[in-house]
């Protein structure tokens, strides 16, 4: 077996080689490239209609039993929407844990503290890449269908999933839900989620008692967890946790309840993402995406609470979890070693795709920070 000085002495030539640097840059979104509600009972609250809450980390005193109102934005009824960019790619990250790359924050919660009912307004989410790299959302949109919305591809194919038009009249409209701007008649478009779970009543409910999601893949749909809840538990057991860190640890979204560790909300993978002109897994998958869509799924009224309405308070890139296992087969062996090498020389991926040490930048240290982690087992 070859010595740390060996193999230092056989990557010494990467002492040369330019680093893929990267500024500090934030996990959370960082612009807002669109905010165009739709009609609803807070749309002219400026609480609620202000789309810079959805910027930076999610509001943080919410919990398991508790939507926190504090910082979120309300997209009103079907079709209200929000488009929001970051300073840097999502990238579909191998590391990133149990492959998910991307996590929405709202203010669902928990009814009366059962994991299998859900307070949950759901909306659909959409990515697109900037492939003209122009840093305009103006590049092909694909859809991620969820638990609801997807097609399995048959012989023939299904049709795809298809977008739904509303038609708004301001005349017609209780003047306070009228978001500001609008008047007189115009449209929103979306697609629109199934009456069954959905309907007009945000409670989603888990049936049969069993430990998988029957809902999943839409936006305000898992709770966000009180900063430093690192048990799922409700309780704070880190009053040190940092923002950064702990709101970018994905949920698992197919199991009830919140994975232990992360900060909850729901975690989206690009690779679920497909075309939406046929309603097929996107060919070749995309490697990044550079803007997230959300748009209010759910077409419906209460006469209790108004209109079905999702709220964002984040969104985030997942952080990755890098280990010496570099080729993930659950064994420490030279191979593991070659394969971070031949990541760190191609400098693709998030970061430049070999930042071992999560310094933000590929640079030899991460060389050496990988073997001493490989030679310490």
């Amino acid at each position: 077996m070859l010595t740390p000085a060996e193999l230092a002495i056989g990557v010494g030539i990467a002492v040369g080689v330019a680093a893929c640097a990267a500024g500090a840059q934030s996990p959370f979104a960082t612009r807002v490239v669109e905010y165009a509600p739709a009609p609803g009972q807070f749309v002219q609250s400026s609480q609620y209609n202000d789309p810079s809450r959805a910027l930076g980390p999610p509001g943080m005193a919410g919990g398991l039993s508790a939507g926190d109102n504090a910082k979120v934005v309300t997209l009103g009824g079907f079709g209200g929407t929000i488009t929001l960019g970051f300073d840097h790619s999502i990238w579909a990250n191998p590391h990133n844990p149990m492959g998910l790359d991307f996590i929405v924050f709202g203010n669902a919660f928990f009814v009366g503290g059962d994991v299998n009912r859900r307070w949950a307004e759901s909306g659909v989410v959409e990515v697109s890449r900037d492939d003209n790299h122009n840093g305009l959302a103006d590049d092909a949109w694909y859809l991620i269908p969820g638990s609801h919305l997807a097609t399995t591809p048959p012989t023939p194919p299904p049709p795809p999933p298809l977008r739904t038009t509303v038609m708004w009249d301001s005349a017609m409209l209780n003047p306070a839900w009228v978001p500001p701007g609008r008047s007189g008649a115009w449209t929103t478009s979306g697609y629109l989620l199934p009456a069954s779970p959905f309907g007009s009543n945000p409670l989603l409910q888990n049936t049969g008692g069993g430990a998988s999601e029957q809902v999943w893949g839409y936006a305000d749909l898992a709770p966000t967890l009180l900063l430093g809840d690192t048990t799922a538990s409700n309780v704070v057991d880190d009053p040190d946790a940092d923002p950064a860190r702990f709101y970018t640890v994905p949920d698992d979204p197919m199991t009830v309840g919140i994975t232990p560790g992360s900060g909850g909300g729901s975690a989206f993978a690009i690779g679920w993402a497909v075309d939406e002109t046929t309603g097929l897994p996107v060919s070749p998958p995309l490697d990044r995406i550079d803007f997230v869509r959300i748009t209010t799924g759910v077409h419906g009224t209460t006469s209790l609470l108004g209109e079905v309405s999702t709220e964002v308070s984040a969104v985030a890139d997942v952080r990755a979890r890098y280990t010496a296992d570099w080729d993930r087969n659950g064994l420490l062996e030279v191979a593991d070693i070659f394969a971070f090498l031949n990541s760190w020389f191609a400098g693709i991926g998030e970061n430049g795709g070999a930042d071992f040490n999560e310094s933000g930048a590929v640079t030899v240290q991460d060389i050496f920070d990988f073997l001493n982690a490989w030679f310490a087992g």
